[in-house]
């Protein structure tokens, strides 16, 4: 399933930051997932590695690491979510 699209929408603006949106995505894809430089996903087992890892694409078409930037700076300049595996970052 590596790179098949899933079509999921995510009302962003519901969330309240990034700490939200990764426990959404983790309860949404069963998978323990990461961004920037948080290593565990907040439904998994404590101390847990996550296998995959947060990412966006920006207005500009650039791929981007969630978390790099503010909060309301990422709302204004998402337009796609990926989720990939660590190993493929």
């Amino acid at each position: 399933m590596e790179g098949v699209p899933i079509g999921r929408k995510l009302d962003l603006l519901l969330l309240d930051g990034y700490d939200s949106l990764l426990i959404k995505l983790c309860h949404m894809f069963k998978t323990p997932i990461t961004y920037a430089d948080v290593m565990e996903c907040h439904q998994q087992v404590p101390g847990q590695k996550a296998a995959h890892v947060l990412t966006y694409e920006d207005q500009d078409g650039d791929w981007m690491m969630v978390g790099d930037v503010p909060w309301e700076l990422f709302l204004s300049s998402v337009k796609k979510l990926r989720i990939a595996r660590m190993d493929k970052c």
